[in-house]
Parts: C-alpha cells; structure tokens; sequence
C-alpha cells in the first residue's frame, strides 16, 4: 500500500512539475475591449466583428480568437491578444471556419497546440481546399505562435519525429 501511495505521489508531482507553468488553453468568450482593439486595427465598428462560434481560446489573460468580417465575400481571421498587444497572424478570404479552436495534446508539449480547420480558396488551384491552421505555444515570448510546419506536421507528417518550429510567427511581421 506505501509503494503505491509513493508512486502516486511521484506521479502527481511528476504532472504538476510538468505542466504547472504552461498555459491550460480554455474555450472563452471574446472580451469587448480585444472587440474594440480589432475594430480599431481593421477601420470598422465592432457590430462589423463577430468572433466564430466555439472559436477563441483563452489562456491566463490572453485569447486567441477566430474572427469573421461581415463582408460579401466569406473571410477568415485569427487574432492573438497577448502581453496586451493585438496580433493578426491568420487572414483568409475567401475562406470559412470549419469548427471552433481544437485543443490537441497529442504532441506532448509543455502546453497543448491549437488547431483551426478552414475551408480557403487558393488562386494556384482556382478552388476552395481544406487547410489546417496550427499554433504551438512559444514559453520564452508567452504567447501561441502560427507555424505552418506545425500544420503540415499534423497532416501529413511521420509522427515519430518532432515537427519544426522554426517557421513559427507570433506576431504580425
């Protein structure tokens, strides 16, 4: 019985030593004041600005959020607010939302990746194809990061091997 309370114990402080400083990412509405930042970035009032269903994450004081544009033409935005600054790192058109954010831990990071299904037209093709837009969680600069290697890694790539990060942008360059 002692040995298995040890192992217990270790585990358990096993996970919190692990995990105790990453983010936990948490479905959230988006605040009004990260509404009026969007607005003012993109010239529109915030009746303009609708955030996608299921689709901002939040995480200490931060969010990332999918974000339509009332517009003729059916677009797509993710916005990261983090360390009190507003960042588009994703802008589609024409593009939809297939879903709200997806918390994936299947990488086994310190922090679980986040992952957004489009549907977005790419000229080269002439036609709406499927795409996955991915985000890893950068703990030096505090704040999720897009890297389309990461998106690739997911679908397509060998699984055994950890993808590359280096392509990763966490803030609009």
């Amino acid at each position: 019985m002692k040995k298995i309370a040890l192992l217990l114990s270790i585990f358990i402080s096993y996970m919190t030593n692990s995990y105790g400083s990453a983010p936990a990412p948490e479905e959230a509405l988006l605040p009004d004041t990260v509404k009026e930042e969007i607005a003012k970035e993109n010239e529109m009032t915030v009746k303009s600005i609708h955030a996608f269903p299921k689709g901002t994450l939040k995480w200490g004081d931060s969010y990332i959020s999918a974000i339509v544009f009332e517009d003729s033409i059916k677009n797509c935005s993710i916005y990261i607010f983090a360390n009190d600054s507003l960042s588009p790192l994703f802008n589609g058109a024409p593009c939809e939302f297939k879903g709200g954010g997806e918390i994936n831990f299947s990488r086994a990071s310190a922090a679980p990746d986040i992952l957004y299904r489009v549907k977005l037209f790419l000229p080269n093709r002439g036609a709406m194809v499927d795409n996955l837009i991915a985000f890893y969680f950068d703990s030096e600069k505090k704040t999720y990061c897009e890297s389309q290697s990461l998106a690739s890694w997911y679908e397509t790539g060998n699984k055994t091997m950890k993808p590359d990060l280096s392509d990763g942008k966490c803030t609009a360059e």
